[in-house]
């Protein structure tokens, strides 16, 4: 999975980085396939006293997008992650429930 990393007005540490990526790890075991990898784009800031971290994957021709807000940027990450991903589950599921037919 090619990642991306966007800090407005912060900047993350390599060790951080490292952290984020077993992460993302998970992530792209559901998205890459043998067409190619997946590529996600992670912005964060510091706004308003909050930490906001918004990740954004494209995955067969659309965008899912996480956001998630909280006082720590290293919980907000996850967190978005984590939404992206239930998101790629659902549309998983659907995708299959309406190829698969009950045999008769």
């Amino acid at each position: 999975m090619k990642i991306t990393y966007t800090g407005r007005h912060m900047a993350l540490a390599p060790s951080q980085t490292v952290e984020l990526e077993a992460e993302f790890e998970k992530l792209s075991k559901l998205l890459d396939t043998q067409k190619g990898e997946a590529q996600a784009h992670v912005i964060f800031s510091h706004e308003h006293g909050s930490n906001q971290a918004e990740v954004t994957v494209v995955w067969r021709h659309h965008e899912v997008v996480g956001q998630a807000e909280n006082g720590d940027l290293f919980t907000a990450i996850p967190q978005a992650v984590e939404k992206v991903r239930a998101q790629i589950v659902r549309q998983r599921e659907k995708m299959r429930d309406t190829k698969r037919v009950a045999a008769q």
